[in-house]
């Protein structure tokens, strides 16, 4: 079964009759303060544990600190002074400071086990799994403000600035060492190009870093360099600015944008550059209007904009097709085998690999083009399954023909929620108190499966959760249970202590967003979004042993540790069962385990505000809960 991509993590906030004795902690670990903030590693299970001058890593299984380091450990004299050398050089350029996180904070670097740490303005990088310190502001003598993660080697990739310069840093994590470093901007020239994309000039641009074999692709203040990775030596800079850039899938050439006129031009620059010596491989630059989609097949580019689209020959930078797959205002283009689906205004249409209509005319999916696409794609191998802000209907791949001469009108200011069940290639689609059920088999618009008399909030539902019982809504007012046949199997009323304009915070439907697979040849790192959700920010892959020698992640991680890494994730993705919601108990706020199968609780614990400090492990349900300078832990159940 497949879920809702848009499913969130949420709070519902349960004021139920089921009376529970209060609930004690199974371990409580007293800590020497307040803690600040609780970060679930996802690789082995760990709780890190940030008190105001210490970062420590708590093992649930043994029940002990596994590592700990002080504040004033890291943040030493000399590295005091050396950082603030950093800052007021980089404070005396007029709108940079805010390129940097300042506050103090810890998250883990996207695609590693390394946990990022922003302490009084200074960088830290650390070994989650060990707590050893691979990177230190004070000491290296610059700020971070990019990072990269490069797993084969076990290496971080910075975009650093020291003094009012800018520089690419490799940084070997094997030695907790500078590879090498490579002056590519002044803190001046950063600035500009800040202050340009706050202000919308044209030189405003997209700054990032990417590796591919050997080299490096970096782009400060719209100028492209490429650097010898083993070394760092500058191996070309472009002379002309660009906006974005991408590489190649082969690597033998830099796809490169660039605005024509203002940021606020409707036309764009495109060329591809050969990536040996940044010279342009076409003669001519492309002018295209904004363009909205590119896709690179090797020998050719597929180059979408807001009026049509087209493949342009790598050799020349001529069309492939003789007329552009065209329409007004386009949206969207999806790939599909050889064809092309794409979203113009208001419809939809499909083209073959070599541009022609496969379709006598688009289908109108929507009422107005700014009505929101939530699903399009392929359903069961020969339909296309449209759901917007408006409608929703069933299209015959082949003919073009709407399954339904009529499509579901949906309540446009009302969540559209959707899941999907491959194994029978049917839909579940809840809009406006509704559920209905798209079946292919069907020949006319189906009536509602399910009619709900009354939800306390609806615009907060934005859970859905498939079961081979039926679906869960969970939403801030409400967590309801429908069944199959389309039976209310329980609707539990929710309301929220402190009143309403508290942000939703967590609940454990964590997992949905978690890869689809995990196999045993490779280990996925996790990452929370702006909504507290676990989503799959990287994966790095178990290399063999003379890799794993050399320094890999994969190798400093060791065998047994991935082995329970892959059990962890295979447990993570299974979990969706119960959501964790916090409540308005009897005695003040409470965090409430739900069963979603029939809208039981299961569990209640006491907390002591509104905002409470917890993480959910996905695997046991364990609750670890920061109390004043106790980390409480209790068990799943």
């Amino acid at each position: 079964m497949r879920t809702n991509v848009n499913s969130v993590l949420v709070a519902a906030l349960f004021s139920g009759a089921t009376v529970f004795a209060q609930r004690q902690a199974d371990v409580t670990i007293p800590f020497s303060q307040d803690i600040q903030q609780v970060l679930l590693n996802p690789v082995n299970g760990h709780v890190i544990v940030r008190e105001k001058e210490t970062i420590s890593d708590y093992n649930p299984e043994t029940q002990k600190t596994e590592w700990s380091i002080k504040k004033s450990d890291v943040v030493t004299v000399g590295a005091l002074e050396n950082t603030q050398k950093v800052l007021d050089a980089v404070g005396s350029v007029d709108g940079l400071m805010g390129a940097f996180q300042s506050s103090d904070d810890i998250y883990f670097v996207q695609g590693s086990p390394y946990v990022r740490a922003i302490l009084e303005n200074r960088d830290i990088i650390v070994n989650s799994l060990t707590g050893q310190v691979v990177f230190n502001s004070g000491t290296a003598g610059y700020r971070i403000l990019q990072s990269q993660f490069l797993p084969e080697a076990n290496e971080f990739l910075l975009l650093a600035s020291e003094g009012k310069f800018f520089y690419s840093v490799l940084w070997n994590l094997q030695d907790g060492a500078e590879k090498w470093k490579t002056e590519i901007g002044t803190a001046a020239s950063m600035a500009g190009a800040l202050k340009d994309a706050l202000s919308f000039k044209n030189t405003a641009s997209e700054d990032k870093t990417e590796q591919k074999g050997d080299a490096i692709y970096t782009s400060v203040n719209g100028i492209l360099y490429k650097l010898d990775k083993q070394t760092g030596k500058i191996l070309w800079q472009a002379k002309d600015k660009i906006n974005k850039f991408y590489i190649s899938q082969t690597g033998k050439n830099i796809i490169v944008i660039k605005n024509s006129g203002s940021i606020l031009s409707s036309s764009q620059l495109l060329n591809i550059w050969n990536s040996q010596d940044g010279t342009p491989g076409w003669k001519n630059d492309v002018k295209s209007k904004f363009i909205i989609y590119l896709e690179d097949w090797a020998d050719k580019l597929l180059i979408a904009h807001s009026s049509g689209f087209n493949f342009y020959n790598y050799a020349d930078g001529k069309k492939v097709w003789k007329k552009d797959a065209v329409g007004s205002n386009f949206r969207q283009v999806i790939s599909i085998a050889q064809d092309y689906l794409y979203v113009a205004d208001k419809t939809v249409n499909l083209v073959d690999g070599n541009g022609q209509k496969k379709w006598k005319k688009p289908v109108e999916i929507s009422k107005t083009p700014e009505d929101p696409i939530y699903f399009l794609d392929i359903l069961g191998g020969n339909q296309v399954l449209f759901l917007t802000g408006t409608s929703g209907n069933l299209v015959d791949y082949t003919s073009g023909k709407k399954i339904w001469k009529k499509n579901i009108e949906f309540e446009k200011d009302r969540p559209v929620l959707y899941a999907i069940d491959d194994a029978t290639n049917t839909v579940l689609v809840y809009n406006d108190k509704k559920v209905y059920k798209f079946d292919a088999k069907t020949t006319v618009a189906p009536k509602p499966l399910a009619k709900l008399k009354k939800v306390k909030n609806e615009e907060s539902i934005s859970d859905i959760g498939l079961f081979d019982w039926g679906i869960s809504l969970v939403g801030e007012g409400d967590v309801i249970g429908i069944g199959l046949d389309g039976a209310v199997k329980y609707q539990n009323p929710y309301t929220e202590p402190g009143g309403g304009s508290r942000k939703l915070m967590k609940a454990a439907a964590i997992g949905l967003k978690v890869a689809k697979s995990v196999s045993q040849d490779e280990i996925i790192f996790l990452a929370k979004d702006e909504n507290g959700e676990y989503i799959e920010t990287g994966r790095a892959k178990l290399f063999d042993k003379k890799t794993q020698q050399a320094g890999s992640v994969a190798g400093a991680i060791g065998d047994a540790l991935l082995a329970k890494s892959a059990n962890r994730f295979s447990a993570m993705k299974a979990n969706g069962d119960y959501a964790f919601v916090l409540s308005k108990g009897a005695n003040g706020p409470e965090l409430v385990k739900v069963k979603k199968a029939d809208g039981t609780e299961v569990d209640k614990i006491d907390i002591d505000n509104n905002k409470p400090i917890y993480e959910v492990d996905p695997v046991n349900d364990n609750v670890y809960y920061a109390f004043k300078n106790e980390l409480r832990t209790y068990s799943g159940k």
